[in-house]
């Protein structure tokens, strides 16, 4: 009966985990949402803010998948642990959604500033690198 009880232990132990992810990963997905309002928005202090919020999320995910996987039950049949997958696909997708938008952005700042400098856009050789340019001049210089 012995191991009986420790494996009904171990269940409720991923179980109790499991919803703890699941907590986690909800969220993960609220922040994810508000980075991506903070992104459009334009609002420098809410993307700060979304982006600590996510740092601290993906510790305790981590955290917590470590003591998931001590646990070494198997937990791909619990319906918690495809409902944590699905979460975190969410997740995953609007991160991705969010990267494209801070990269476009960036790309356009960067337009911005060669705009300022006096500077073309980058253009790249076939092999990758960028060519050097001495006849570009900080905006205001004479």
């Amino acid at each position: 009966m012995r191991g009986s009880e420790t494996m009904d232990t171990v269940s409720r132990d991923v179980g109790v985990i499991l919803v703890e992810q699941i907590r986690c990963a909800d969220a993960m997905r609220a922040a994810l949402t508000r980075e991506h309002a903070a992104l459009v928005g334009g609002s420098p202090d809410e993307l700060e803010a979304a982006s600590a919020a996510k740092a601290q999320l993906v510790e305790a995910l981590e955290t917590l998948e470590t003591r998931r996987r001590e646990c070494s039950a198997d937990s791909q049949g619990d319906p918690k642990w495809q409902q944590l997958r699905d979460v975190i696909a969410e997740c995953k997708e609007q991160n991705l959604r969010n990267g494209a938008l801070l990269k476009a952005r960036a790309a356009n700042v960067r337009v911005a500033l060669n705009a300022l400098r006096g500077s073309g856009p980058d253009l790249y050789s076939p092999r990758g690198q960028a060519p050097a340019r001495s006849d570009a001049r900080p905006l205001g210089t004479a």
